[in-house]
């Protein structure tokens, strides 16, 4: 027995440590059955504008138990393009693997990101317009959505600025800054429909451009 204000022995500490860890789990089980039913939602409706209760319904859980794991629903929302970043990000990775040089990569990289958006999925417009609104509402919170592609950008361009192959004029986190949004643009414009031309950007010519943009006088 432990006397009261004594240090917790180990027994107690694995029960706590136990009932953590499971508590943890069944959050992150109930949180993503939530996520479940808004991407259900947006793949039904192609908009961000259902409510609350409708992604209660949808999940067959409470209301209470909603408020436990999300404060809002654009906390939930947040959460469910968090994990579609780091979703896509992972096919992106794939793809860069396989460049041998730093220029292969690059190009890897553009390529990847310009071709695995699902353009005509219901739930990818619904989660643009939402970032939209995340980036007039919510500032902080959309810049770290768009964060990890940022990383992933400079991660791949630094190698090639240290060899010579990419400009070292501009530091490597704006350049990466730079394509990122580049490519996030027009991701966006192709996912709204709202491109004039569809289909007037090829692969060849978004990485011969981004290429433009980053390579080292006389590396063309």
């Amino acid at each position: 027995m432990t006397e009261e204000g004594s240090q917790t022995t180990r027994w107690q500490q694995r029960t706590m440590d136990r009932s953590l860890q499971a508590a943890r789990q069944r959050a992150l089980t109930r949180g993503g059955m939530f996520i479940a039913a808004a991407v259900d939602l947006l793949r039904t409706t192609g908009k961000a504008d259902f409510t609350v209760q409708e992604v209660v319904d949808r999940a067959g859980l409470s209301l209470r138990s909603f408020y436990q794991h999300f404060a809002s629903k654009d906390d939930l929302l947040l959460a469910l393009i968090e994990e579609t970043v780091q979703q896509h990000l992972a096919g992106v990775r794939r793809q860069v693997a396989s460049g041998s040089t730093p220029r292969d990569r690059f190009e890897a990289l553009v390529r990847a990101m310009f071709g695995t958006a699902e353009t005509d999925d219901p739930a990818s417009r619904g989660m643009v317009l939402f970032q939209w609104h995340l980036a007039a509402t919510r500032t902080d919170e959309f810049g770290a959505t768009v964060a990890p592609y940022v990383d992933t950008v400079a991660e791949v361009l630094a190698p090639g600025v240290d060899d010579g192959t990419f400009r070292d004029d501009l530091p490597v986190r704006v350049l990466a800054e730079l394509v990122t949004h580049t490519l996030i643009s027009i991701l966006d414009r192709r996912v709204l429909g709202a491109d004039p031309r569809p289909g007037a950007v090829t692969p060849d010519e978004l990485v011969r451009w981004c290429l433009s943009g980053v390579l080292a006088p006389g590396n063309g």
